[in-house]
């Protein structure tokens, strides 16, 4: 990852923490999935984070990547965070 994508990866652990409520999404890796067995998003918390996201960062992934790759994992989602800033 870039260093751009590395900070907003440091972001987003703290921001998955809030949403969640879980503490240990601050030390995720960036290859944990986000949905699913990872870090285990529910759709609420999915839709929580991308409004944070679309607060925090003017980025609104769900209008930007209708597949929603970018949610894979922590990783793909600073990427595509970083590469619109």
């Amino acid at each position: 990852m870039t260093a751009a994508a590395d900070r907003v990866a440091d972001e987003l652990r703290v921001l998955l923490a809030e949403v969640t409520g879980r503490d240990e999404l601050r030390d995720i890796p960036a290859t944990t999935a986000l949905l699913g067995g990872g870090a285990g998003l529910d759709s609420l918390a999915g839709t929580l984070l991308l409004r944070q996201l679309e607060r925090r960062y003017g980025v609104d992934v769900a209008a930007e990547d209708l597949n929603l790759d970018a949610l894979e994992t922590l990783g793909t989602l600073a990427a595509f965070i970083a590469a619109r800033l």
